[in-house]
């Protein structure tokens, strides 16, 4: 008991001891004492600027968080109108709820350190390292150091042992009477290097024996322990939470905004404090019973409207490959929460989100809409609670525009998605691309020949001319005129079968002959394109020809079922705002005749931007200049489309002049001005509110000339201003038990792409908004054209693919060997949540690497068991093995990196594989978003209005027979050169009359004698 009260004093001392020297180095004179109140200073303050930023990260507060807390609770008692007692009942179970918790998340961890409870067992790690070790020769060193401390200690202490036990000898041989002083056993002895100097003889030759000793010893030691893995058989390694924190931006996983573009989670980090508590004791175990629980105690503790931790996401614009097979949780741990951190970046990115069942748009429409999302839902699931889509939206408005060539590729396009068969590793059969190149052209006449139809009709007063430009009315022109013949003579005109010259032909070979003789009177190029498309279907015998209309049908038929009629047969989804939601498109011309060349034409045009302040006692006032000086090119056939990136104040100017030095003399001097005003939805004369963002519902911005050369013609066609200031969220909802609906899908991301990536090429090069595709189940859809050279050019023009696949067998069964590895090429981030595919897993394996590990392998003699023999190697061995892939628990999620060069300040990388697991997996949906993704909203809550519900599709149909006669009696009076318009479709019942009438009275009396006619007219 007196040793140890010994050794506390000793000790004691010591820290005295150090004390005072201490307090001496900073405290001694008045200088230091200066130096170091000054050195405190700046610490302190520096402490308190980091805790205060790291407060304010990511909000903008005024106060510290608990009295936000108790606002939020305050205001949730105003909202219901509750009395004071109830409020202070609402806190005090708010605060029970809380402690609650903590105690319920406290009760989970520790329950999870008991193996009945957590039944997890060791994984992953199949090396035994020692617990010692020493890597490299500053250990040795180290080490050499730290022994020679020690030998010196210890001849410390041995050589006052020895002198007391030398004075004792010497008393004895004096006769004296002296007793062992126990003082020279004390412990501070060992630091009394004092008695190396008072007695060198002893002290010295016993230091250098304990010196050389230690010196062998750590030799010795060093060459036991020493690390002789020199990663011979690989290198590879897991990124550590620490490198990703550098490389990665930490965005709050739930509710808050964050800075920048939108970005893809790599991994989640839980925060500390009582939200990421429980959220990490759900995760650690999770039942229905302590869900519920936990999300009621949650929502009276108002705490689901705060962080529950991090996720590092990666704000590149990037290609994204997930693998996850059937009930592995990929949308629960992987699209849910990817929508929900991309609708809160401050830059919003339009998506397009595949939706097979309809559950994402019906569980995130509401939460998407309170983010300002304007949200679409295409559904070939309920088609009356959908979006209207015409496949020829896109050929409609270049036609309009007088851009030939785009609609003869659009059109295509439309047709190549219906008929071509997708080629895995190489082109199909003779006969099947036979058929499907005929079709194609077919179709592309028949589409073609109704844009000429309806061209000519909207000059003449039909004005809805273009809503009959539908693929069903392309079905019908291919069913009434394809099936029907006719006998002509010489001169194309009908005759009688009895006549000797006469040819038999089926009327629709009759009628795109006869739109050859009109285009021969009056040209059009739309009908010149037309007419070949129809010639290159039109070489076969009569037998082959009713095989080309069977095969053509075939494809179309599916048009002809009312639902997907009137689905197609209305247009209300612009393409082109995913990317560019902004344009301004204006036609410069002076003349009204398109035959005449245009000044304009391929002349660059500059564009100023003001905002427009408003005049206040009679002063003009002058506004910020939100563009300068950004230059266009003006295209063939005069259209100016520019494309506005920022978002534009109530009131604005642009100005567009032609000063370039490269214009023509003849318009250098030509200057435009408008005037652009912001238009809301009104009712009554009121502007409508929102009733999810409590915004003013903008429609768009109206424009008005102020200023233009008197030798410009312009009228409404010429300027078109569209304005939005909301990012778009599309829902694809496309039941997987209905895969004849699936060339849509797949027609709909080809045109989004291909339309506005055409204007980023024309533009900045680059969309002004993001657009995100994030398709799951992605091999159940039909193939997407040109997949892997979508992937390699999209991210340039700020595009972004996120597809989630069950196993990479599936992408080849649908796209082949070839184009499969071009996807996996493209695809920044390859990521495995889990499969059972053992191709799959392999691949992953391989593309994760090798490292290098230490063997030990003990040889035991059986008559010398106290000598064992451990001999130690390295080994190959994979970072994770296939089994080990094909076991990944819930949350858990494998990353290879490939393009990631440097990290957020500037410093070079190496791209090392991401696994997330442990303290760094991911959540699900159900732990901490449910309020943002209600699974139990239907389509009944959302009350979606559709364009095309309740659609006469008579109202739009074109009578075929009656079109073509119509056609032919035109062909004539234009041969007789007679003064006649181009027949509308409602001709045939107008012609009877002897007066002259409007298209207006034509079509009422189309409708009252409708049925008595026996005509389709509307």
């Amino acid at each position: 008991m007196g040793l140890l009260l010994e050794m506390i004093e000793i000790i004691y001392n010591l820290l005295i001891g150090l004390s005072r020297v201490t307090f001496n180095l900073f405290f001694g004179s008045w200088r230091r004492c200066i130096l170091t109140l000054i050195l405190v200073g700046i610490v302190t303050f520096v402490v308190y600027q980091y805790r205060n930023n790291h407060k304010n990260d990511y909000k903008n507060k005024e106060s510290v968080l608990i009295i936000k807390w108790f606002e939020s609770l305050s205001q949730e008692s105003r909202k219901k109108n509750e009395s004071k007692v109830k409020e202070l009942i609402r806190v005090i179970k708010a605060v029970g709820s809380i402690i609650s918790l903590f105690f319920l998340d406290v009760g989970i961890h520790f329950m999870n350190l008991f193996p009945f409870w957590n039944r997890q067992r060791k994984r992953f790690k199949k090396e035994v390292k020692p617990r010692l070790r020493f890597k490299t020769w500053r250990s040795l060193l180290g080490m050499m150091g730290l022994f020679g401390l020690l030998s010196l200690m210890f001849s410390a202490y041995l050589t006052s042992i020895v002198r007391e036990c030398l004075r004792i000898i010497l008393s004895y041989v004096k006769n004296q009477n002296v007793y062992f002083d126990c003082k020279s056993l004390y412990l501070t002895n060992l630091f009394n290097f004092k008695i190396l100097l008072e007695i060198p003889t002893i002290a010295i030759p016993l230091a250098l024996l304990l010196f050389f000793l230690a010196i062998k010893s750590a030799k010795i030691n060093w060459e036991h322990y020493r690390n002789y893995n020199n990663n011979e058989h690989g290198d590879d390694r897991f990124a550590t939470v620490r490198e990703l924190k550098h490389q990665y931006v930490m965005i709050p996983d739930r509710k808050e905004r964050y800075k920048g573009k939108s970005g893809i989670p790599i991994v989640h980090l839980n925060a500390f404090n009582i939200q990421g508590l429980t959220l990490s004791s759900r995760m650690v175990y999770s039942s229905n019973r302590l869900n519920k629980i936990m999300t009621n105690l949650e929502k009276n503790a108002l705490l689901s409207q705060y962080k529950a931790g991090y996720y590092l996401v990666d704000q590149q614009t990037i290609n994204v490959l997930i693998v996850g097979g059937t009930r592995t949780g990929k949308g629960e741990s992987m699209v849910n929460p990817t929508i929900d951190i991309i609708s809160r970046a401050k830059d919003q990115s339009s998506m397009i989100i595949g939706d097979p069942k309809g559950e994402l748009s019906q569980a995130s429409y509401e939460t998407l809409r309170k983010r300002n999302y304007n949200v679409q839902i295409l559904s070939f699931q309920d088609m009356d609670f959908s979006v209207s889509y015409n496949p020829l939206a896109l050929a409609i408005s270049a036609a309009k525009h007088g851009y030939y060539e785009k609609v003869q590729a659009r059109v295509n396009k439309v047709a190549e998605a219906i008929y071509r068969t997708p080629k895995k590793n190489g082109v199909g059969t003779g006969n099947q691309k036979y058929w499907e190149d005929t079709s194609i052209s077919l179709f592309n006449a028949i589409a073609i020949a109704l844009i000429d139809r309806a061209a000519e009709a909207i000059k003449v007063g039909e004005k809805d001319a273009w809503e009959t430009v539908t693929i069903r009315n392309v079905a019908t022109f291919l069913t009434d005129l394809g099936s029907e013949f006719v006998f002509v003579d010489e001169n194309n005109e009908v005759t009688s079968p009895d006549n000797e010259a006469a040819m038999r032909k089926t009327k629709l070979t009759h009628y795109f002959d006869t739109l050859r003789q009109i285009n021969q009177l009056r040209y059009s190029k739309f009908r010149e394109m037309a007419d070949i498309n129809f010639r290159s279907s039109d070489f076969a015998s009569e037998e082959t020809k009713g095989n080309i209309y069977s095969s053509m049908l075939s494809g179309i038929n599916l048009f002809l079922q009312d639902n997907i009629a009137r689905l197609t047969s209305k247009n209300n989804l612009n393409l082109l705002d995913f990317g560019n939601p902004r344009r301004l498109t204006i036609q410069f011309r002076t003349s009204a005749n398109v035959a005449l060349p245009n000044p304009y034409a391929f002349q660059t045009a500059t564009i100023n931007i003001f905002e427009d302040k408003a005049q206040r006692l009679g002063i003009k006032r002058t506004g910020k200049q939100l563009i300068k000086n950004a230059k266009a090119t003006i295209d063939e056939a005069g259209y100016l489309t520019y494309v506005i990136s920022p978002e534009l104040p109530e009131r604005t100017r642009i100005e567009v002049t032609f000063d370039s030095p490269n214009n023509e003399a003849e318009i250098f001097d030509h200057k435009y001005i408008f005037k652009a005003t912001k238009e809301y939805e009104r009712k009554q004369g009121r502007i409508v509110i929102d009733r999810y963002t409590r915004d003013k519902i903008l429609l768009g911005m109206k424009i008005e000339v102020v200023q233009k050369p008197k030798a410009t013609i312009f009228d409404k066609q010429s300027i078109e201003f569209v304005y939005s200031e909301k990012p778009l969220a599309l829902f694809l909802v496309t039941p997987p038990n209905r895969n004849e609906y699936g060339f849509l899908f797949t027609l709909l991301i080809d045109q989004i792409f291909n339309a506005n990536y055409e204007v980023a090429l024309n533009g900045g090069r680059s969309n002004i908004r993001r657009i995100q595709f994030l398709f799951d189940e992605f091999a159940n859809i039909p193939a997407v054209p040109n997949l892997s050279q979508k992937l390699s050019i999209a991210l340039g023009q700020n595009f972004q693919f996120m597809l989630i696949v069950q196993n990479l067998e599936q992408l080849i069964e649908k796209y082949g060997q070839e184009e499969t590895a071009n996807v996996i090429g493209n695809s920044s981030l390859f990521s495995l949540i889990k499969t059972n595919s053992l191709d799959t897993n392999e691949k992953f394996s391989k593309m994760l690497g090798n490292k290098t590990i230490d063997t030990r392998k003990l040889a035991q003699a059986v008559l010398n068991e106290a000598n064992p023999n451990v001999d130690q190697s390295t080994e190959k061995q994979e970072l994770l093995t296939v089994t080990q892939l094909a076991k990944l628990q819930a949350g858990e999620v494998v990353t290879i990196r490939t393009v990631k060069a440097r990290d957020l300040k500037g410093h070079k990388v190496t791209p090392d594989p991401v696994f997330a697991h442990g303290r760094t997996e991911m959540p699900f949906r159900y732990m901490f978003l449910d309020d943002e993704f209600d699974q139990s909203k239907t389509a009944a809550d959302i009350g979606y209005k559709s364009l095309h519900r309740g659609l006469n599709l008579k109202a739009l149909s074109i009578n075929p027979l009656v079109t073509a006669a119509a056609l032919d009696e035109w062909v004539k009076a234009v041969k007789a050169k007679k003064d006649t318009s181009f027949p509308t479709r409602y001709y045939k019942l107008a012609k009877k009359e002897e007066t002259k009438k409007t298209i207006a009275d034509q079509k009422e009396e189309v409708l009252a004698d409708e049925f008595n006619t026996g005509l389709d007219l509307p």
